[in-house]
């Protein structure tokens, strides 16, 4: 590549990105002010909402988070209750078939969802969604929310910066 490089000044080598995470990353910059992909602990959480991330099967950290998922969904003395977890996606995923309640949507709607459970979670109900049955998926995981309030967790897989500006509000 370097040989070529110098025999042809005006070419440049460029290497893509086989996945992209440039949403989550410049949200993240935007919520919290650093360049970095967030570390999550889904063992902490009493209510999960996935918006189209696939945190058991390929999306960031898998194995990690897999691992982290199993000890909210185990139940013994210490842990008698069972983190809740609300999945939306628009192509079925390992994360999916293991949520709690899933909700089937087109990848078109993706923004209007995260907009609507925003809007849920403030208490001015899940506005814009005119299909039933998302709709009261919605309203479901924004009542999961705003129970556990501070220890719950929601994420995207989008690489739509401002998805992930709203799924960080």
């Amino acid at each position: 590549i370097n040989k070529s490089l110098a025999k042809n000044p005006c070419r440049r080598h460029v290497t893509p990105e086989a996945v992209s995470y440039t949403g989550l990353i410049l949200g993240n910059e935007g919520t919290n002010g650093h360049i970095a992909i967030p570390s999550y602990h889904f063992e902490n959480a009493k209510a999960t909402v996935s918006i189209g991330a696939d945190f058991l099967g390929t999306w960031l950290s898998p194995v990690e988070f897999a691992r982290q998922y199993a000890k909210g969904k185990k139940l013994d003395e210490k842990n008698p209750v069972m983190s809740k977890h609300i999945h939306f996606e628009s192509v079925a995923s390992l994360t999916g078939s293991n949520a709690d309640e899933k909700y089937l949507h087109r990848p078109s709607e993706t923004a209007a969802i995260v907009t609507a459970l925003l809007s849920a979670v403030n208490g001015q109900g899940a506005a814009g969604i005119n299909d039933a049955k998302l709709k009261t998926g919605i309203e479901k995981a924004a009542k999961a929310l705003t129970e556990t309030k501070g220890a719950d967790l929601v994420v995207s897989g989008s690489n739509d910066v401002n998805i992930q500006l709203a799924v960080n509000a």
